[in-house]
């Protein structure tokens, strides 16, 4: 997702550099994403943010209102990876956003996104009945751990979308 440029004290730059492989540019950019996600925003910058045209505490805070980016891989062509974006915000809407990512040696070296809609968040209340929700009461999110129990059931995130328990990555995730 595209930083918000909201200024806020988040670390100085990393000096840890993560050891990575060569890679193929759309693991590097779910390696991104998945970074992002896990808020380990040190190895994000190492993985190309640093590339994106912000100082290292704007692209970090930039992401305060952000819960959680569901990244849709679209074409890979070369070294150029297309992208789509939902990015659930803290409020409940997601912001919908198109556009590439450039890869070189391992890393992110351009992006460029584009904001294409953005779904409002839920009516407030309670979800629908037959929505399983978390231990909060609140919705899953895609890629979020489901409880072993749930595994094989399908249920719908805060916009309706349909999410199914898996097993992915080593454990099972909504998505």
């Amino acid at each position: 997702m595209t930083p918000s440029g909201t200024s806020s004290s988040a670390p100085a730059a990393p000096a840890v550099t993560p050891s990575q492989a060569s890679q193929d540019p759309a693991s590097v950019v779910s390696a991104f994403y998945a970074a992002i996600n896990a808020q380990d925003y040190a190895t994000a910058w190492k993985l190309g943010g640093d590339n994106l045209g912000s100082s290292y505490s704007a692209f970090a805070s930039g992401f305060a209102g952000t819960a959680h980016d569901s990244l849709t891989i679209t074409g890979v062509q070369g070294n150029t990876v297309n992208v789509h974006l939902e990015a659930l915000q803290t409020d409940g809407s997601t912001k919908v956003y198109d556009g590439f990512y450039l890869v070189g040696n391992g890393q992110i070296t351009e992006g460029r996104l584009t904001q294409s809609n953005t779904v409002a968040p839920p009516s407030p209340g309670t979800p629908s009945q037959g929505v399983i929700t978390d231990p909060n009461g609140g919705y899953y999110v895609r890629g979020e751990f489901c409880p072993d129990a749930d595994v094989g059931l399908t249920t719908t995130d805060a916009n309706g979308n349909t999410l199914t328990c898996v097993f992915e990555s080593g454990g099972f995730h909504w998505e």
